[in-house]
Formats: C-alpha cells, structure tokens, sequence
C-alpha cells in the first residue's frame, strides 16, 4: 500500500539545498541530557504533562528539535531561541527562512525541515484496537470514507490512518488551529506522493497548491508530509 522510504544515518547528514525538504526520524526515548538542553519555560511547560512518560517524551521529542535545527542554523542546541506566532506555532527569529514542524506517536518522533514555504507533518502509531469506522464517519468526508471502504476489511484500518494523517498534516502546515475543520476538504490520495487535495472550503487556497506525500516510518508507524509550492526532492534521515 505504501512504499518504504530510505532513511540515512545522521552521520552522512549534508546541508539542505535551497528548495528541498528533509524529514528526520527519532526515538522518544529520553537522554541523559535532553533536559539541560531545554529552556526553563519549555520545562515549566512540559512538567504540567500528567503521566511521567507522556512528559518525557514531550521532553525527549523537544530536545531532538532543536538538535536538528542546530545543523540547519549552526546553533548549540541549547542556545536556539523560539517565538511563537499564530495558534503557538514556534518559529526562530533569527532564522526566519527555516520552516519545520515537529510531530510524534507512540515512542518515535518525525521533524520536517525546509526552507520559504509552508510544511506539516503527522505520525501515528498504528493502533489495531482503535474504533477507526466512528472517527471516519465523524470527521472525515465522503469520499475520504469511501477511499477506506474501497479496500478490503483487513486493510481498513491502515488505509483509514493515510487518510487521518494527509489531514492532519495539512492542518499543520496551514497552521489555523481550530478555524479549518477536517469536513471543510477532502485529501483523496492516488499514489504515495501527488496533489491530493479535493473539494476545500479554504478561503484563497486552491487545491493545486498543496503535495502531500506519505511517509513509511516504520511497520507499526505511518506518517504524512504536506509542503505548499512547487514539488521537490524530500531527503529521509535517522537519528
């Protein structure tokens, strides 16, 4: 149904050329440091979490950020400021050309990193038990829905979380919060990359604008990337 993506080793990581996308890939296991590397409001934040291992992998996927955008603004990693902008989005001032988002499930973590454009990502852990035939029928579209219900019943579930992740990110990339629902488009995929986007009742955003591609991460994980603009090479990496 998908196709494996390549990823390379952190250790044979080049400078991203202009025009590209990289997407990293990472476990949230927590390290030894990955607190010393975070500012005192992000901790602050990240102690609010409720249960201690939903707060060390929001602890664990921050601290990988902003090791990989030190490689892309030749930062310490610990010395990265952020804002944030509309909805909380983070942004770097001081690099306002790097565009990235940050997504994680279960124990992994995806980053996707580029340059003057609009990116989203989305990864989830593919769950078995998970009542996928309600959620469809409540927030996706019709023909999203009827995408699923075209393949057999015991690929359901998998077609059901390609379809949840194009969504999500979408979403992520327009970055408009809660003021674009998923039933104002539908993302109807034809092969693993392309122009999926049909049918939107987003204002001033024609459905040509948008490549969505997804993304294998693991047999127990799948992801989505969506970027505005013109097509390019995306380059898969490992941490």
């Amino acid at each position: 149904m998908t196709r494996s993506n390549p990823w390379i080793s952190k250790a044979d990581w080049t400078p991203l050329p202009k025009g590209e996308i990289d997407v990293w890939k990472f476990s949230l296991a927590l390290r030894e440091n990955d607190r010393n590397i975070l500012s005192q409001d992000e901790l602050e934040r990240f102690d609010r979490t409720d249960s201690k291992p939903k707060h060390e992998r929001k602890i664990a996927g921050r601290a990988q950020l902003r090791r990989i955008l030190s490689l892309y603004t030749s930062t310490d990693p610990s010395e990265i400021s952020f804002e944030y902008g509309q909805n909380q989005k983070p942004l770097l001032p001081k690099h306002s050309d790097l565009s990235f988002n940050l997504s994680h499930s279960g124990n992994m973590g995806l980053v996707a990193v580029t340059y003057s454009r609009r990116v989203g990502i989305d990864l989830e852990h593919l769950e078995a038990e998970r009542p996928f035939s309600k959620i469809a029928e409540r927030f996706l579209t019709k023909s999203e829905n009827d995408f699923i219900n075209g393949y057999p019943e015991e690929d359901r579930s998998r077609a059901f979380y390609r379809i949840w992740t194009l969504n999500e990110a979408y979403l992520k990339a327009l970055g408009t919060g809660l003021s674009v629902s998923s039933n104002d488009f539908s993302i109807v995929p034809d092969n693993d990359r392309g122009r999926f986007l049909q049918d939107t009742k987003v204002a001033d955003d024609p459905t040509q604008k948008w490549m969505f591609e997804t993304i294998k991460a693991d047999n127990s994980y799948l992801g989505a990337l969506c970027f505005e603009d013109l097509d390019t090479a995306t380059r898969f990496w490992k941490v």
